[in-house]
């Protein structure tokens, strides 16, 4: 079964990555993407950064790919999964094609302050972000809840709106947001729970993958 969900710009208020301002925390590099305006699902051109426990890009799995969450008990955790994107044309919405291929999960999110449930949301990152702005990555508002009955193929689609989008603080800023649009250098989607969108998920028990089969931006 395949559902589509259309955000409908719902603004959640705390939106918080935790990654701004932390020790160790390295920005991503500057990687080109191999081709304007499409998103690649080559894996070498996944990357996933701020995570422990897996490797530091998604297998190959039919058109798409697939990457293993850990467990909780090796303190492994999965936070960011992007890939580089370069926009030479005007861009109205995303859409992600995925299912979270599971038996029995118990998910776990990383940082102690959050709360379940566990969710996915779609990510934008401007070229030059050094994780201190607050305008330098922005979320879909609207994100998927990660369900112990997941298995089904689902589909995401969020205009390219600023009311559909809200910043690391989860505020929402038309030129702001616009300025990030007009020089992204990266595009993906994050794992968390309520309050902070990028802090990471794992699972305690059961096991759960996520399979991507699509990603397009037009």
């Amino acid at each position: 079964m395949n559902r589509s969900l259309l955000t409908h710009g719902i603004f959640i208020v705390t939106v918080v990555t935790g990654c701004a301002g932390t020790a160790g925390i390295a920005p991503p590099p500057e990687i080109p993407a191999i081709r304007a305006n499409v998103v690649s699902l080559a894996t070498d051109q996944w990357f996933v950064y701020y995570s422990n426990g897996v490797p530091p890009h998604p297998s190959r799995f039919g058109d798409g790919w697939t990457l293993d969450l850990p467990r909780s008990a090796d303190d492994g955790h999965v936070n960011y999964v992007q890939t580089p994107f370069n926009a030479t044309t005007l861009m109205h919405y995303v859409s992600v094609t995925f299912k979270i291929a599971s038996a029995s999960p118990e998910y776990h999110v990383t940082d102690s302050t959050d709360i379940l449930p566990a969710t996915m949301h779609l990510f934008i990152e401007k070229k030059g972000d050094d994780l201190r702005d607050p305008n330098g990555r922005w979320w879909a508002s609207h994100g998927y809840t990660l369900d112990p009955k997941d298995s089904e193929t689902m589909s995401i689609t969020v205009q390219f709106t600023p009311d559909f989008w809200s910043n690391v603080l989860g505020q929402q800023d038309s030129a702001s947001f616009h300025d990030a649009l007009e020089n992204i250098a990266w595009i993906g989607f994050t794992l968390g729970g309520q309050y902070f969108f990028g802090h990471g998920v794992s699972v305690a028990s059961g096991s759960a993958k996520l399979v991507l089969v699509g990603f397009d931006v037009n």
